[in-house]
């Protein structure tokens, strides 16, 4: 069906704002969004001259505002940045539409919160970073964006697989010194002045006078608190009216709590200092007090402990979720008395120094890799490019037999490992050839090594999952992503599974991996 110039490819469903639609344009998907209010009056003649007049400017200056904040940001954000805004907009009818390029990789809003749970704090945190600079940008031009929550900073993964948040739906912005007859946002991330607002029946020019870009922070604040914890920061030292509300089910938000006299009380999950001390500051109940974007993207890019990985030559694997329960929110590598060595800082800003072995007394290592890089079976005929291997993240190799053919399985310090084949690391540049050895000389070497009697190989099946980890593999994800057949394994302590190439290579993916990568869903 064709509207406006657009394939549409999805039917109209209705949201929050009017209708949206997927369409294509060009060979390009789009997203359609589509207004319900306000709409251009039809002079059918059930309107007096002066209501339609009236609804008329309404929906003019809503188009015109609409119309100005995009061409404003479209000055800084450009295609494939970290804030959506549309590219088209038109009247379809009586109805204003808006068309922005379609995100790939957006995260469903019903899964967020799980893929959020499963991010590390650095991932968060470069999250954080994103949305701060994003808002930052919109703030520079004198706009506020005004409904910031949970799924208008949509979180992204991207094509190498990490993620980022992008600022999206503008539909409410304005700007700074032409605030609407009507400020609107959603009620659960007010700020506390957008409440009273909300609230307030007369005196509502003079109050709307206290909204600024701050009512911004205090929402994004709402959201870095749901990043880290998983939820909103809890009301405290309520007054009777409001534990009476609570007693009858109704949920007691932050801005009415703070509007109330009482206090937010943070997770204890936010375990880091300098985390913990920007929230608050965000959520302060004078949006003077509030730190601006700009001052909250600084603190987000100051330097704080940070988890170092270990010295290669110790050959070790740290255990986040160890370091994590241990209240340990920085490692760094140092030299003491000449030896390589670690210094610990911990959440509450102490510091203490760490051998290799007392990091495994501490049991905060999740596995220890070979050592160092193995000598190639003798009838390979191979020598390994070491820099190169190591540039590409690898840290030590072992001799192994997968399926009866012998290869080299390789480590990160990151606790994944992949297995190659001779031919695998040639055509990867991994290793060069060298001249087979005479047979005098070969001889010794292969006396030393105690080769298996290769088993035939299986046929290809992946393997059910161990049943701690709780999760069911997703067959046609793991075939879309190259894998043929997997097999359950352990590497150290750690149970996990290898997963097989078409051209014998392997790799070893984690549970909580898999279910990143979508190879796995949490049953």
């Amino acid at each position: 069906m064709r509207f406006h110039g657009y394939e549409l490819i999805t039917d109209w469903k209705n949201s929050q704002c009017g209708q949206t639609a997927s369409a294509t344009r060009g060979g390009k998907k789009y997203f359609l969004k589509k207004y319900q209010t306000p709409v251009a009056p039809i002079n059918n003649g059930t309107l007096d001259a002066k209501t339609f007049k009236h609804n008329e400017k309404l929906f003019n200056d809503f188009v015109d505002t609409r119309k100005r904040v995009n061409a404003a940001i479209r000055t800084i954000a450009g295609s494939g940045g970290n804030i959506i805004i549309p590219c088209d907009e038109f009247i379809e009818g009586n109805q204003y539409v808006e068309a922005a390029e379609f995100v790939n990789g957006a995260i469903d809003d019903d899964e967020t919160e799980g893929v959020l749970a499963s991010l590390s704090v650095d991932v968060k945190k470069l999250l954080m970073q994103t949305a701060a600079g994003a808002l930052f940008s919109v703030h520079s031009k004198g706009i506020i964006h005004s409904d910031l929550k949970l799924k208008n900073v949509l979180l992204v993964r991207n094509t190498t697989g990490n993620y980022v948040a992008k600022l999206i739906d503008f539909d409410s912005s304005y700007f700074v010194d032409e605030k609407p007859d009507e400020i609107v946002g959603t009620i659960d991330y007010y700020s506390p002045e957008l409440g009273e607002y909300a609230d307030s029946e007369d005196e509502r020019e003079e109050i709307a006078k206290k909204i600024t870009d701050k009512s911004d922070i205090f929402s994004l604040g709402l959201i870095f608190h749901f990043y880290l914890a998983g939820a909103l920061p809890e009301p405290v030292n309520l007054t009777d009216k409001l534990k009476k509300r609570q007693e009858k089910g109704k949920v007691i938000y932050c801005w009415i709590a703070l509007n109330s006299g009482c206090e937010l009380k943070l997770s204890p999950l936010i375990k880091s200092p300098k985390y913990s001390s920007l929230i608050r500051d965000m959520l302060q109940k004078d949006p003077t007090l509030r730190p601006s974007a700009s001052e909250v993207l600084k603190r987000l890019r100051e330097a704080e402990p940070v988890i170092e990985e270990p010295w290669p030559e110790h050959s070790i694997i740290l255990d986040r979720d160890k370091l994590d329960a241990a209240d340990i929110a920085g490692l760094r590598k140092i030299t003491a008395d000449g030896e390589k060595a670690y210094e610990l800082i911990y959440c509450d800003g102490t510091k203490k120094s760490a051998t290799k072995d007392t990091l495994g007394e501490m049991g905060l290592l999740k596995i220890t890799a070979p050592k160092d890089f193995c000598t190639p079976w003798a009838e390979h005929c191979l020598k390994f490019d070491i820099d190169k291997i190591k540039s590409r993240g690898f840290i030590s190799c072992e001799q192994k037999i997968v399926s009866g053919i012998k290869g080299y399985q390789f480590y990160r310090s990151d606790s994944n490992s992949m297995f190659f084949k001779p031919e695998t690391l040639l055509a990867m540049k991994y290793a060069n050839k060298t001249e087979a050895p005479a047979a005098e000389e070969a001889a010794p070497a292969m006396e030393e090594i105690k080769t298996p009697d290769a088993a035939p190989a299986p046929e290809p099946t992946f393997a059910e999952p161990w049943e701690a980890h709780g999760i069911a593999f997703d067959e046609d994800v793991i075939r879309a992503k190259g894998f043929v057949r997997s097999e359950k394994t352990s590497i150290g302590s750690v149970n996990g599974y290898n997963f097989f190439s078409a051209d014998g290579t392997c790799r070893f993916i984690r549970a909580e991996m898999a279910v990143i990568q979508k190879l796995a869903r949490k049953v």
